[in-house]
């Protein structure tokens, strides 16, 4: 009986040892995955400069809140365009409108992030939430903007208007014109 006991202590503890090696990998995998976050947090001042830096590439920019839920509900798609985008000159990039004395939200975004893969750049405007809204001449978001490649801003599709909402298809159909302009 002794015996026995022994080897179902041994086994326990083998068991557990086994358990916490394997968290232990998942962990790892996930500290190692090749996934990196670009995220920047930025001034509406420094905001220029960022869009300039895309100049030569249409580029499409997602505004977004964690608090808007159709932000993160339409958000997978951006990164889907994104993919099938990215060797056609087309850029996407995500401007996070959070306050900035949340720190909790920020966080939560950063995490939303990594958990979708969004591999693209990632910009926080650092100011009033309130002021950024005005300065991005925004009512609402889900918001996203496309710039031609001369770095013109050419479409604001935006939820201004309840009865008249855009969808995934209206940015890829906004692409596909740009991508056919010479």
């Amino acid at each position: 009986m002794v015996a026995v006991q022994n080897m179902t202590i041994k086994n326990l503890i083998f068991l557990c040892l086994f358990l916490i090696s394997a968290a232990y990998a998942v962990d790892k995998e996930s500290e190692d995955s090749p996934f990196q976050l670009s995220y920047q947090s930025i001034s509406f001042a420094e905001w220029d400069d960022v869009l300039a830096s895309y100049k030569n590439n249409i580029l499409v920019v997602d505004m977004w809140a964690t608090w808007c839920s159709s932000c993160l509900k339409r958000f997978p798609h951006m990164v889907e365009l994104n993919h099938k985008y990215r060797d056609k000159s087309v850029k996407f990039i995500s401007l996070l409108l959070e306050d900035p004395e949340e720190p909790e939200a920020i966080d939560k975004a950063k995490k939303f992030l990594i958990n979708q893969k969004a591999d693209f750049d990632h910009y926080f405007m650092n100011e009033n939430i309130m002021h950024s809204f005005e300065k991005l001449d925004l009512l609402g978001i889900p918001t996203v903007f496309i710039y031609s490649k001369d770095g013109k801003l050419t479409d604001r599709l935006t939820g201004d208007n309840p009865n008249n909402q855009f969808s995934e298809k209206d940015i890829e159909d906004t692409i596909n014109r740009l991508l056919s302009v010479k």
